[in-house]
């Protein structure tokens, strides 16, 4: 793949984590290929090592703040299955109601802390200014007590 230009986007910062796009563009200026790489690395892994497996669910648990609970869930799956057991229906309704209440948590975070301000204040306002702050900044009666 010839490259004339590479464009890179860094830091991507309205997600979850932290990431880069890269864009490749060929002699005519069309883009030919593009990469949106997220590199996360916790090294987290060399906790587990050596540890009983039914203390997976409490440490994998902290791999994200975002989404502690999918990764607990996960975690205590793996432990069913290594038990070879099947967990009674009341558990499995439990576990589909905790996993649920963590989409209503980690959407509404997403929307107030990360995609909000720019939505709220407009793609247009001052990069500095677009987040949870400048938002308080600009406009304090929408988050103020009533």
């Amino acid at each position: 793949m010839p490259v004339s230009q590479k464009i890179t986007i860094e830091p991507v910062t309205r997600i979850e984590g932290h990431g880069k796009v890269t864009i490749h563009l060929d002699d005519e200026g069309e883009v030919a290929c593009t990469y949106f790489h997220v590199n996360e690395f916790r090294g987290l892994e060399k906790f587990c090592e050596g540890r009983m497996f039914f203390e997976m669910p409490m440490i994998t648990q902290r791999i994200c703040g975002i989404c502690p609970v999918s990764h607990h869930l996960a975690a205590a799956k793996t432990c069913d299955a290594i038990l070879g057991v099947e967990i009674p229906r009341p558990a499995r309704l439990l576990r589909e109601l905790m996993h649920m209440a963590q989409f209503v948590q980690t959407h509404s975070m997403h929307f107030f802390y990360l995609a909000g301000p720019d939505l709220l204040l407009g793609m247009e306002a001052d990069t500095a200014k677009r987040n949870l702050l400048g938002l308080v900044e600009s406009h304090p009666n929408w988050l103020s007590r009533q």
